[in-house]
């Protein structure tokens, strides 16, 4: 976090760069180390799904005859009926591919934290991060958010909503029992990565 200013000495009790201390302003961050509440109210979700054909059939078939002069190129040699069927083509390929995939999610996060102003940017706008970490029975619960926030969303109660900052970077993970159980082991992880199929 940025630092704050020197306190000038005027030798008055009025100090200026007192946050709490202005009269004609409300309570709404402003300035570097100001805290400011975000609600966290985030839905997100999404479908998609494709379905694909595709088929191909090809034939080619090609004969050789024999002239005068012969295939060989030496006179009075022609090419018998067999002789004509080993030296000519025929084939054929078909191919067919078909595929089919489907994916549906849906996340919702809703929750309140508290930031802190980190940098003023020059247009006004607030540079915010906050980070929460709540311990119950061993279970550690840690979120964090960061981004920018404009001080037109910032209502009268010092709240913002989470749509409203730019840049967004909420995280929300919880370590524990709770979470070791709900990952497999390490070996089958790394089975897993390295299994070709």
């Amino acid at each position: 976090m940025a630092k704050l200013p020197p306190p000038k000495t005027t030798g008055s009790l009025w100090q200026e760069e007192n946050g709490r201390a202005y009269l004609y302003e409300d309570l709404r961050a402003m300035r570097i180390g100001d805290i400011i509440t975000i609600l966290i109210v985030e839905k997100h979700k999404g479908s998609k799904s494709a379905d694909t054909n595709a088929e191909r059939d090809s034939t080619i078939s090609n004969g050789i005859g024999g002239t005068g002069m012969g295939y060989l190129g030496i006179p009075g040699i022609r090419l018998g009926g067999e002789a004509k069927r080993g030296f000519g083509i025929d084939a054929s390929a078909k191919s067919k591919f078909g595929g089919k995939g489907a994916t549906n999610r849906e996340d919702t996060l809703t929750g309140t934290i508290s930031a802190i102003v980190t940098e003023v940017l020059p247009n006004g706008d607030l540079r915010v991060e906050g980070r929460r970490e709540v311990t119950v029975n061993s279970e550690r619960q840690i979120m964090t958010i960061g981004g920018i926030v404009r001080r037109v969303d910032v209502n009268t109660k010092n709240t913002v909503q989470s749509s409203a900052i730019a840049d967004a970077k909420i995280e929300y993970s919880g370590l524990g029992v709770v979470d070791d159980v709900q990952r497999p082991g390490w070996l089958v992880r790394i089975l897993d990565w390295v299994y070709p199929f």
